[in-house]
């Protein structure tokens, strides 16, 4: 029997290939006839554009084997900096062009929406206190007023300036009458349901 020579070791083992060695992925050829229908592309756009609002042709992009993006200048009120794109398609050695996809698509100087806040970042702490006593069936009016939030008093009475200390307390004080508000309208909602479930039940 030949003898044989061990390669692998601790310090130098030997890592096992799984499949064909990778390649480094080449950019995609530009397909000719997929380039110069420049009119195939306009006229896709058109089926949800008026023709005024697509611009001058800004060029075409290879995205793969035989699927070129052609994109426009879009010429519409509001959407400044935007393009119109329109994918286009052929199958091998086929000479019919197709449309994969449509629509818009924002530049680098376009006009955005501003990003989207959640509506208990935006509303400020009267406005929480006032929805959770409505949620809780209390008097909004007087939860506003204990927490701080009353009608302004007439300038002949006297106002107790408070220290830092004590504001802070009372805002401590004005979250826990809001999370009590919250944690009532939840039992009463439990209960409301349980009682629904009763009657569903019976019937």
């Amino acid at each position: 029997m030949p003898e044989t020579t061990e390669t692998s070791s601790i310090l130098n083992p030997v890592h096992p290939t799984l499949g064909s060695p990778r390649l480094p992925a080449r950019k995609p050829r530009m397909d000719d006839a997929l380039a110069e229908a420049v009119d195939i592309a306009r006229a896709a756009i058109e089926d949800f554009a008026d023709d005024s609002e697509i611009g001058d042709h800004l060029g075409a992009v290879a995205d793969d084997e035989r699927v070129v993006t052609h994109r426009f200048e879009a010429e519409v009120p509001g959407y400044r900096g935007w393009t119109f794109y329109a994918t286009l398609a052929r199958a091998p050695r086929s000479k019919v062009i197709t449309v994969s996809e449509t629509g818009m698509l924002p530049g680098d100087n376009a006009l955005l929406a501003p990003e989207w806040v959640p509506w208990m970042e935006r509303a400020s702490e009267e406005e929480r206190i006032r929805l959770d006593a409505i949620a809780a069936g209390e008097d909004p009016a007087k939860a506003l007023e204990a927490a701080g939030y009353g009608p302004e008093k007439e300038p002949q009475e006297q106002v107790k300036q408070l220290s830092e200390a004590e504001q802070e307390e009372h805002k401590k004080q004005a979250r826990r009458e809001a999370k009590r508000r919250r944690a009532k309208a939840a039992r009463q909602k439990k209960q409301k349901s349980g009682r629904k479930a009763k009657a569903d039940k019976k019937d």
